[in-house]
């Protein structure tokens, strides 16, 4: 399996100090882990403006470590997601949590 994380990208953000690139993804996978959780109750309550909230925050913030796949998805929850959508939000968040458990360890590992 293809790792979600772009290596070369953290590469060239951190002038290739591998022990930085490792604390910045040990920073937004503890991050991040909360905002999902927080980002799964906001759908199961049909929170809109959380699940945007959320949304928006992992975007930048997976964007910012070169996990792209998660941004992608971060941004199509935080711009798709209505009343109408919450089934799809469901979805997109399972997806986020698929691809977040991938970094989680491989951050680990």
């Amino acid at each position: 399996m293809t790792s979600p994380i772009d290596w070369d990208y953290l590469a060239a953000l951190s002038g290739g100090d591998r022990a930085f690139e490792l604390e910045l993804l040990q920073t937004f996978v503890e991050d991040a882990q909360q905002r999902l959780q927080t980002l799964a109750n906001a759908v199961n309550q049909g929170n809109i403006e959380q699940i945007k909230r959320d949304a928006h925050h992992l975007k930048g913030a997976s964007g910012n470590v070169g996990i792209t796949a998660m941004q992608t998805i971060a941004a199509q929850l935080e711009q798709s997601t209505t009343p109408e959508t919450l089934a799809q939000a469901k979805t997109l968040v399972e997806e986020l949590q698929r691809l977040f458990a991938t970094v989680a360890s491989e951050v680990s590992a």
